[in-house]
C-alpha cells in the first residue's frame, strides 16, 4: 500500500477543523459522539480523508444547529 495515495490519507482533528472552518473542540465533540466517521490512535482522533468527503457528500448533518427531528 502506498502511503502517499490520497485515498489512504488520514487527517488529524486540527486538519479537519481547518478544512471545515470550525474549532478543534467542535471536531473532537463530533468524533466523540459518532457524528464523524473517526477512529482513535492512542488518545488522538483521526479520520480518513475519503471517509470525511463521503460523509460530506452524502449530506450527513454534523451541525447541532438543525435537527429535523425536533419540532
Amino acid at each position: 500500500m502506498n502511503q502517499n495515495q490520497p485515498s489512504s490519507e488520514v487527517l488529524t482533528v486540527n486538519e479537519i477543523a481547518g478544512y471545515l472552518r470550525v474549532s478543534e473542540t467542535t471536531v473532537w465533540r463530533w468524533c466523540n459522539s459518532g457524528k464523524l466517521p473517526a477512529f482513535r490512535i492512542g488518545r488522538s482522533w483521526r479520520i480518513r480523508r475519503t471517509d470525511l468527503e463521503q460523509h460530506i457528500q452524502h449530506g450527513v448533518a454534523i451541525s447541532n444547529e438543525f435537527d429535523p427531528a425536533t419540532p
